[in-house]
């Protein structure tokens, strides 16, 4: 990098210090402000802050990667995760009964639903297990690329990068709660559109039908998904096959469900995710905070593509996929000054996801961990407490990110054995009258366990096929779920009658709680569909026109206009 651009990079982390430091006051109010920014925060700051927290340099890299590899089937692929269907399951229904709980974190939420005995404190400590697994997790995914990333161009190896932006999110995150990460947030989605116009630009300017020839993914853009193809393989560097995608429809309806599932946890594979929901001023704002999150997370693809043709251009090949987009970044193409730009948007996305999983993190540490065992605790003793787990997740995370070889090796073990361990007891819990916090806490609990043991499968050198591993895993947790459920006492009939008044669920449950609301259930389907619908060709929509395919571009579009109507007319009333 040229002068310039460390100019840039060090003024954008030192902003960040500085939000921090002047929020700290605001946000040390008390548990509600640290965690929750008081539930008066804009509706539009923080579907900007949803957004960029989705959006980081890990899965950036392996996206790259994945397009340059399979092209327009790469996005298809990304169904797994990458194209975050959940969101569309909060713009439905979810992010409305998230409100409606008028809670602070999904554990706490456990007593609410199954009451505060035994059950429902076991379903609240087992799903405050869950979330700080993932939270680490993830801490784990975004340190590791970051590492690799920012060694590339800055003149310090990939730990003491990891330290440096460890350090920097840290302080911030810990000083300014909530309020500081969507603040930056919302600075740092502008620097993200910012240099996603400016990639997909130029990446226009320079595609030619000479990049399609040199691009190995040209052959697979297609805006339909593939059914069968046997040259959907992916191929290490030494020849050895990664991930066979030749039964790719097959693959892609797992792939789907298990997004949708994600969705109908509540969960969105993230304690974040809820988090924005539970912050929202009103049900209104769910909708209108959803469909800015999904209109400015679209940008993601452009950039992803603009960065492969670019990348294509510039003739680079190498061994290792997830290395072509810091290798794009350290060539020539970019100038000094718009590098600069470029990277500390990049580093934007890596700091919003990393900070809110830290801070959506802590709040199950304070609130369902350390709140219960001081419940006389004053408010500035429980925000101390929230920077002490702060601190705590993000070490933990830390150590075991030096262990990591290869990135996308930790998002598919995150993706194929992490998320299928809890999936169907987080729906079933929405769905299910007579599920209970025994079912919850067994489910939850054996699909840790049937992961654990598919990891030491594959550490001993016979994995399982990715889709196989991820229904046996899901499979173990549906059916310790239903056996322990049908085993135990269900839930008090006042605690289920109490919260199904206050949420208004669709599912199995009693017929006359049920009778007032069909109305809004048959609706609430119909917004599912839209949704997912509009989701999706939010997405497709800016690559099918960087890619010149003016025919599927119209008929998305066509797609686009006709849902987004149905979800418009049916958002719910002015402050409601």
């Amino acid at each position: 990098m040229a002068t310039i651009d460390y100019v840039i990079v060090g003024g954008y982390l030192a902003m960040l210090l500085l939000v921090g430091f002047l929020l700290s006051k605001k946000a040390g109010t008390d548990l509600e402000s640290y965690f929750l920014g008081g539930r008066k925060l804009p509706w539009w700051v923080l579907g900007a802050s949803g957004m960029s927290s989705n959006l980081d340099v890990a899965g950036t890299m392996m996206l790259v990667a994945m397009i340059t590899m399979f092209g327009l089937q790469g996005f298809f692929i990304e169904f797994r995760g990458g194209v975050v269907l959940p969101i569309a399951v909060f713009l439905a229904f979810m992010g409305k009964w998230h409100r409606r709980s008028c809670v602070m974190t999904t554990a706490e939420w456990m007593e609410l639903r199954f009451g505060s005995g035994w059950q429902g404190r076991a379903a609240r400590v087992t799903a405050t297990i869950t979330y700080l697994v993932i939270t680490i997790g993830m801490v784990v995914f975004f340190l590791s690329a970051a590492g690799k990333f920012l060694a590339v161009f800055l003149p310090f190896d990939e730990r003491t990068c990891q330290v440096i932006m460890l350090a920097v999110a840290l302080i911030y995150t810990m000083l300014s709660g909530l309020y500081g990460v969507v603040w930056t947030d919302v600075l740092q989605a502008a620097l993200i559109v910012g240099a996603a116009i400016y990639v997909a630009v130029n990446a226009c300017l320079v595609y030619s039908p000479e990049i399609l020839s040199a691009w190995p993914g040209a052959q697979f853009n297609t805006i339909l998904p593939r059914w069968f193809d046997e040259r959907l393989v992916q191929m290490g560097p030494s020849g050895e096959v990664i991930s066979d995608y030749r039964f790719f429809g097959f693959f892609l309806l797992f792939w789907a469900a298990k997004g949708l599932l994600e969705g109908l946890g509540g969960s969105g594979g993230s304690a974040y995710m809820a988090q924005r929901f539970y912050a929202a001023a009103s049900e209104r704002d769910c909708v209108k905070m959803s469909m800015l999150w999904i209109v400015l997370f679209a940008v993601r693809w452009p950039l992803i593509l603009g960065f492969v043709i670019l990348a294509t251009s510039q003739g680079l090949s190498v061994a290792h996929p997830e290395e072509i987009l810091p290798r794009l970044l350290a060539s020539d193409l970019f100038p000094a000054g718009v590098r600069g730009l470029i990277i500390a948007a990049l580093l934007a996305a890596a700091m919003s996801t990393f900070d809110s999983t830290i801070n959506a993190g802590a709040s199950y540490v304070v609130r369902d961990l350390y709140q219960p065992l001081r419940p006389t605790a004053p408010q500035h003793e429980l925000v101390r407490a929230g920077y002490v787990a702060s601190f705590a997740i993000v070490l933990v995370g830390l150590v075991l990110a030096w262990q990591v070889e290869s990135v996308l090796g930790v998002w598919v073990a995150i993706v194929t054995n992490l998320f299928p361990a809890f999936l169907v007891p987080f729906a079933l819990r929405w769905f299910w009258g007579r599920f209970n916090g025994a079912g919850f806490t067994a489910g939850v609990l054996a699909g840790f366990a049937a992961a654990l043991g598919c990891h030491l499968s594959a550490a001993s050198g016979h994995p399982l096929p990715e889709v196989l591993n991820l229904a046996l895993v899901a499979g173990v947790s549906t059916a310790a779920s239903i056996v322990l459920t049908l085993l135990t006492a269900p839930t008090a009939a006042s605690t289920m009658k109490t919260f199904y008044q206050k949420i208004h669920p669709m599912g199995w449950w009693p017929q006359e709680w049920k009778s007032p609301h069909r109305t809004e259930h048959r609706a609430d389907v119909l917004r599912l569909l839209a949704a997912l619908l509009w989701q999706i060709t939010t997405f497709l929509l800016p690559m099918c026109l960087m890619l010149r395919m003016w025919s599927g571009s119209i008929a998305l579009a066509a797609v686009w206009v006709g849902c987004g109507i149905v979800l418009l007319r049916g958002m719910p009333d002015k402050g409601v």
